[in-house]
């Protein structure tokens, strides 16, 4: 099937991801094609120690739409996203994990909204290869204490979202926090300007190699760091 008339930059962050780097891209990739979307995929290496660098020079080597950047020192996933952002060029930015390529039917979830949205959020149907803790921090984090300190109506803010790249072109929403939190900084904004979000069933995949960041609890207690220190900055901070 084909569908045209989408503009929309991937932008893939990278770090260690030697073993599934290739097999995502290509599968992301694919999906994009068979949909007839105008796409260009953007590699973010955050400063690998593996060759997850090499690997992503080769693909933009072979592909005429993929474009690899690299980090001089490790930035995190939210400096991997800025920068990909900053050399981008379509209509819509998505980031897409490496451990979780996307299918045509996914894509097609995110952009059947995004003809009158701002953000659309994919809200994961399934925690896969999440341990007990991990489930359990997520529920807490997810539907506990983000909806509690910051309202923005969203059941799972740690997922793949779809914007329009003209809000950070054009300076409506910007965002300093360069771990995963910087996804819950750019919704607490675009609640706050009244944009249009909608929120959508997504996907999980298990994770082929290696173990998941987001599972680590050094990764849990910093995430939950953040969640508070962003809270005393626009609720106090702002106030004083």
């Amino acid at each position: 099937m084909k569908t045209n008339g989408y503009s929309i930059s991937v932008i893939m962050p990278a770090y260690n991801e030697e073993p599934g780097l290739e097999k995502a891209f290509r599968h992301t990739y694919e999906s994009f094609q068979s949909l007839g979307f105008d796409f260009e995929i953007i590699i973010v290496d955050d400063h690998s120690e593996d060759r997850t660098a090499d690997i992503a020079r080769e693909l933009a080597g072979a592909y005429p739409n993929a474009i690899s950047l690299f980090h001089a020192k490790n930035q995190g996933i939210g400096g991997a996203f800025r920068t990909g952002i900053s050399k981008a060029t379509k209509e819509f930015v998505v980031f897409v994990p490496v451990d979780n390529p996307l299918d045509p039917d996914d894509i097609l979830t995110y952009f059947k909204r995004m003809e009158v949205c701002d953000i659309v959020v994919g809200s994961r149907v399934e925690r896969v290869g999440y341990t007990r803790v991990a489930r359990f921090a997520s529920f807490m984090y997810n539907r506990i204490m983000v909806p509690l300190l910051f309202n923005i109506g969203v059941s799972d803010v740690n997922w793949i979202q779809v914007y329009r790249r003209s809000l950070f072109t054009n300076g409506i929403i910007s965002f300093a926090n360069n771990k995963i939190f910087y996804l819950v900084e750019i919704l607490v904004q675009a609640k706050k300007k009244q944009l249009i979000i909608a929120e959508v069933p997504a996907r999980m995949r298990r994770r082929l190699y290696g173990k998941p960041t987001c599972s680590r609890p050094s990764t849990m207690f910093l995430t939950f760091l953040d969640m508070l220190k962003y809270f005393w900055l626009v609720n106090v901070r702002n106030q004083d």
